[in-house]
């Protein structure tokens, strides 16, 4: 199976170190099409997201989450539903308010969260290290989920994320790429940390990219999430959007459209691709 050169760039830039399931790699081909992904991790769905890309964006929240989870070396598994574009919203708002998967801190929409559930026509294993596909999508796993999402009374998608302020940490040393070494996990840890600003350091900026995918301000407000994409430019998503609203070839220029968003000042300050000239912060 061919896959695009730009595919297995974004696939070596997020650092899984891991080659991909031939499973994986055939949802992948099927890039036409438009609708819901969940990604499975051990026996629990963890993120429920919409695409019409579905060979880019899955890659993506992979990206995000993966090294969020303690023991990575878990089994991975993936799953489609497709649908139609104006059924997105609902299909997306239902399954993550149905199973409270912990990566999913919003709702594209509550109003339409009570109605019909993604229904799943192909799943897959991620990593080509497993023995097989995880569980997360077998019916009496995703029934024992829904049953807990029902009895949590603070799922993660109705919790505001804020962080406090910690003494600030020792400045993280520089790590090398141009080293071809075996890395451990500790050190591909590291690597990804060097992405963004520390999640548990101080909020040193007025916007702030965090390592793990998130956006805070320097007061510990959560506005979203950001993520690169196939170009290696940054793009940030606000909380409660399932796309990216603002984007730059530079993350301190994105930084400043963010504020401006932020601030309500998005229409006269939002710095396009191609301006210079602007004071980064």
């Amino acid at each position: 199976m061919i896959i695009r050169s730009t595919l297995f760039h974004l696939w070596k830039r997020q650092i899984f170190l891991r080659s991909r399931h031939e499973d994986f790699d055939a949802l992948l081909s099927m890039r036409s099409w438009t609708g819901i992904y969940l990604i499975g991790c051990a026996n629990e769905v963890v993120y429920v997201g919409q695409t019409s890309s579905l060979d880019e964006r899955p890659i993506q929240s992979l990206g995000n989450i993966y090294h969020r989870v303690d023991d990575t070396s878990l089994p991975w598994s993936i799953a489609f539903a497709p649908c139609l574009f104006e059924e997105m919203n609902e299909r997306e708002s239902t399954a993550i308010r149905a199973y409270g998967p912990r990566f999913n801190t919003s709702i594209p929409s509550l109003e339409k969260s009570r109605g019909r559930l993604p229904e799943i026509v192909a799943t897959g294993a991620i990593f080509k290290d497993q023995d097989g596909p995880c569980g997360a999508f077998h019916p009496e796993n995703l029934q024992l989920q829904i049953e807990r999402a029902l009895a949590n009374p603070s799922p993660p998608w109705a919790r505001k994320r804020t962080r406090s302020k910690s003494p600030p940490k020792e400045i993280r040393p520089t790590v090398s790429t141009a080293i071809p070494v075996e890395w451990t996990k500790e050190e591909s840890d590291r690597v990804v940390k060097a992405y963004g600003v520390p999640i548990d350091g101080p909020l040193r900026f007025p916007i702030n990219l965090c390592d793990e995918g998130s956006v805070v301000t320097k007061d510990g407000e959560f506005l979203g999430t950001w993520t690169m994409d196939k170009h290696e430019h940054p793009s940030f998503t606000p909380d409660g959007e399932s796309e990216p609203r603002l984007f730059h070839v530079l993350i301190g220029l994105l930084c400043l459209n963010i504020r401006a968003w932020h601030e309500g000042d998005e229409e006269d300050n939002v710095i396009g691709p191609h301006q210079s000239g602007a004071k980064l912060i």
